[in-house]
């Protein structure tokens, strides 16, 4: 009995045994048909984005599946296959893609932002820079050849994945702005043709393409072609494409989704490079840049330094001037040491400069500057044609700089800043510290650096200076002492006496407002508060305010956008009408309650230096002086990188003012300048010399206006 339950146990043990190898089999052999019939149609993406890639396939699918329920009852589903992102940067000269990335909107305020349906354009249009984004779906798995061909420069980014933030150059033509290829040339650099790249069925790839255009014709193609040795180049069609973003439903100032890449990205917090050409010198540090850093000596300390003395310069004027003629009776102020304002670079006007000089002969040139030396062991043989080799001069320092006339009517655009001479600007310095050593608190403060010395010459009368010193201290601390004196004007020989001038201090810590009116400049707008959040976020100065007063801007939730800005304050005021600059600012004007603090009238388009604010405070003097700084007008091209252009001498728009001052003197002009602009600067100018205000001239180092066209402006009844 029990051998034969032995026995069956055995039977039944082994049959189970046959009978889990057969089941076996029978699902390797499933299993293999599945994977043949899939491995013809798909492969997984490998890498440490798989997981990430399904969980977003499968959000994506979840999606889908309800749009299409909705759509069963409803209309067919809107897709966005077949077309990918493309934004125009207009206003943008030159054929460098760097001209296009230094451009301070690039990449996140294009001028347009659209769609197309193919890598192939041709705008027919100058001066401008195109970048087009989205995905790629390859039909197969297999290795893809890339090209691109353009007239300018352009470039081609793909992705290892959908990431943006993995993109890889593939493609490009040229570099300097001057190499070029006609439509289809794919093989004129050898640039232009990508390696081999493994691209994955089913799989999205992020890819960017720039393009830059100065002038002539126009285009841009990106093709391929799988790497075969039959294949052919052929342009990337919609059917492989697909949006990055549909912006369709976005206003101009939504620019969150927008992708920074390796590619393209914001350079706004990016130092400037120095470059090794004379531009140079226009962005070189300069210890005025960040005069904002040091600390202030106690003003106690400065107090009765100088005795006080009577200040009523002969320029002042006691009554109102004929329209427009307060242009002529500005005068430049000089400064020390050179702050290398001059244009010194530029090609087009470089001989407005030495013309300044009253010694400079024009029909002698730079000849009448050399001084011929006789040679007694040459004889001198004068035949009247060169060359002579052996011939020798004698020539004098040339500081044209200092020369130069003061009448800004009268300025060369390019000369920037008058440059005081050293001994002049040495000889106001020693007195100013032998007061400081005379007095048993500042004897122990010596001299580290002459940072800033600005004077405004009084013709036989005197000069007021405005004197900026590092100083360290008897235990090792840096202060800055920053103060207006008065020299009256003495025989050089005779030793130099400073004075305080009455009632002309100016407040370290007066409130600045900064006033703008606009209307449906989104990305300008969003540019500006970007400048004032950098100047806060650099300097860490709370005592200024944004005032933007908008004509009902319809690209962009202005007030929206300054409730997430990190500004220390400010305020916003909605107008209804047409756009109107005078009314826009009185009404940002009206915002201020404190008449001791400071109006800013300002525009859009401009790159402010960190520095501004600190600017604005030391020239202006509530009851006595303005400030009007001069802004350098960027050529097209040009960007705050590699700054070109001229100064703005002949603008007024760009106005420091205390509050006080601007209601003394009537406000902006709003019953004239109503309907239009172009004029309101100088008639604000001439009410403000004719009630007795002086006002200071400098050319502002960093201060740019960037350039642009008209198109898409403010229209009104009168353009002025």
């Amino acid at each position: 009995m029990f051998v034969v339950r032995a026995f069956n146990q055995r039977k039944v043990m082994w049959y189970s045994f046959c009978l889990l190898i057969t089941c076996i089999v029978f699902y390797v052999f499933i299993s293999l048909g599945a994977y043949h019939v899939d491995a013809g149609e798909k492969k997984l993406p490998a890498g440490p984005d798989v997981n990430k890639d399904i969980n977003k396939r499968i959000e994506n699918e979840s999606r889908e599946a309800q749009e299409i329920e909705i759509a069963d009852d409803q209309q067919p589903i809107k897709t966005h296959q077949g077309r990918v992102n493309l934004h125009v940067f207009e206003d943008c000269c030159g054929g460098s893609l760097d001209q296009l990335r230094n451009n301070l909107l690039y990449p996140l305020f294009p001028n347009v932002r659209t769609t197309v349906s193919r890598l192939a354009v041709s705008p027919q249009w100058s001066n401008y820079g195109l970048r087009i984004f989205g995905y790629l779906h390859p039909s197969e798995t297999e290795e893809y050849i890339f090209a691109v061909a353009s007239d300018d420069n352009s470039e081609f980014w793909l992705s290892l994945n959908e990431s943006p933030e993995n993109l890889q150059l593939l493609a490009y033509v040229g570099e300097t702005g001057y190499e070029w290829t006609a439509p289809g040339e794919y093989w004129k650099f050898a640039s232009q043709i990508s390696k081999p790249i493994l691209l994955v069925k089913d799989m999205k790839y992020f890819f960017e393409v720039l393009l830059k255009q100065n002038s002539g014709a126009d285009h841009l193609e990106i093709a391929w072609r799988l790497n075969h040795d039959n294949g052919i180049f052929s342009v990337i069609t919609s059917e492989f494409l697909s949006l990055y973003e549909d912006e369709s439903s976005l206003q101009m100032g939504d620019i969150e989704h927008i992708p920074q890449t390796k590619a393209s990205y914001d350079r706004l917090l990016d130092p400037i490079p120095l470059s090794p050409h004379p531009v140079r010198d226009k962005i070189r540090e300069d210890p005025r840049d960040h005069i904002y850093k040091y600390n202030m000596l106690d003003e106690s300390y400065l107090k009765d330094l100088f005795p006080e003395c009577h200040y009523k310069p002969s320029y002042i004027l006691s009554k109102q001037i004929e329209r427009y003629q307060g242009v002529n009776l500005v005068q430049f102020s000089s400064v020390y040491p050179n702050d290398y304002t001059r244009q010194s670079n530029d090609h087009d006007d470089e001989m407005c400069f030495y013309n300044q000089d009253p010694s400079f002969q024009a029909e002698k040139g730079f000849a009448a500057y050399l001084i011929e030396v006789e040679d007694p062991d040459i004889q001198k043989t004068d035949t009247g044609e060169g060359p002579f080799w052996q011939r020798v001069y004698d020539v004098k320092p040339l500081n044209a700089a200092s020369k130069r006339t003061a009448i800004v009517a009268n300025s060369c655009r390019t000369a920037g800043n008058i440059v005081m001479s050293q001994s002049h600007a040495m000889s106001i310095v020693r007195a100013f510290l032998e007061a400081l050593h005379s007095r048993e608190e500042t004897c122990g403060y010596s001299l580290l650096h002459v940072v800033n010395v600005v004077r405004r010459e009084d013709k036989d009368l005197g000069s007021r200076y405005l004197v900026e010193l590092e100083l360290m201290g008897p235990q090792g601390q840096k202060v800055l002492v920053s103060r207006y004196v008065y020299a009256k004007a003495e025989d050089s020989s005779k030793q130099v006496f400073l004075c305080s001038p009455k009632a002309f201090n100016w407040n370290p810590s007066a409130t600045v407002h900064v006033i703008v009116a606009v209307k449906d400049q989104a990305r300008w707008i969003i540019q500006f508060i970007r400048e004032m959040e950098n100047v806060y976020r650099t300097t860490g100065d709370k005592n200024f305010n944004v005032i933007i007063v908008d004509y009902n801007s319809s690209d962009i939730d202005i007030e929206k956008r300054l409730k997430k800005a990190k500004l220390p304050s400010y305020k916003f005021k909605k107008m209804e009408g047409n756009f109107q600059r005078t009314g826009g600012l009185q009404a940002g004007i009206d915002l201020v309650e404190d008449e001791n603090s400071i109006l800013f009238l300002c525009d859009l388009h401009l790159y402010y230096p960190v520095n501004i604010i600190n600017s604005i405070r030391k020239h202006c003097i509530e009851g006595k002086m303005v400030y009007a700084p001069v802004v350098m007008r960027l050529d097209c091209g040009s960007s705050p990188r590699a700054p070109n252009g001229f100064w703005e001498i002949d603008g007024y728009g760009l106005m420091g003012i205390y509050k006080s001052d601007m209601d003394r003197i009537g406000g902006m002009n709003t019953r004239e300048f109503k309907d239009k602009w172009g004029g309101e600067d100088w008639e604000l100018l001439d009410r403000i010399l004719g009630n007795g205000l002086e006002v200071e001239r400098l050319h502002l180092k960093k201060f740019f206006h960037h350039f642009h066209s008209k198109r898409g402006m403010w229209v009104t009844n009168d353009s002025g």
